[in-house]
């Protein structure tokens, strides 16, 4: 889901512009950078057999990451803290759609949230592109669209760089 993460950050920065779209941009992969630490501290098993992403995808560790991760960003007043938490929190419904196991709702719950069956998710359809490619791109889409017209109307981003930025964001969902 890179480019529907990267495309909730853009528009999130693009409706509240004081938040930079550094501190966005991150916020919407933060449980994404934790999964990445806590596999490699082995707290967070990535195999097939044995995985589990429950301490940095859980709707707590989710919610707890944004609260945090805002109170960083203090500094910008409200809107900017309530956008980069939006960024966040943008991670939990965009992996509810594509994940390889249901979202828990804490670390080790048995109530989730989400698809229970990757395979479902997998098969491939027009294009020999799977369902999972096409829920991103129709999320993709219209977070890009926002982000193209509040940016032209709201923020002082030259046309030509939010053009760059969409295109780069289309070309990794193409590519991936």
């Amino acid at each position: 889901m890179f480019a529907a993460h990267l495309a909730a950050g853009l528009a999130i920065r693009a409706i509240q512009p004081k938040a930079p779209a550094w501190s966005v941009l991150t916020a919407a992969f933060l449980p994404d950078l934790f999964w990445i630490g806590f596999a490699g501290a082995g707290l967070e098993p990535a195999s097939d057999a044995a995985f589990f992403d429950g301490w940095s995808h859980s709707a707590a560790s989710i919610l707890i990451e944004a609260i945090l991760f805002s109170a960083c960003f203090a500094r910008l007043g409200r809107p900017g803290m309530l956008a980069v938490g939006a960024a966040v929190l943008s991670h939990l419904p965009l992996d509810m759609l594509i994940h390889p196991q249901p979202l828990q709702i804490w670390p080790h719950s048995s109530i989730v949230l989400g698809v229970s069956d990757w395979r479902w998710g997998q098969v491939a359809l027009l294009f020999g592109k799977s369902r999972y490619w096409w829920i991103q791109l129709a999320v993709t889409l219209p977070l890009l669209t926002l982000y193209c017209v509040k940016s032209v109307r709201k923020t002082d981003v030259p046309a030509n760089l939010v053009a760059a930025s969409t295109v780069i964001v289309l070309g990794l969902h193409l590519a991936f």
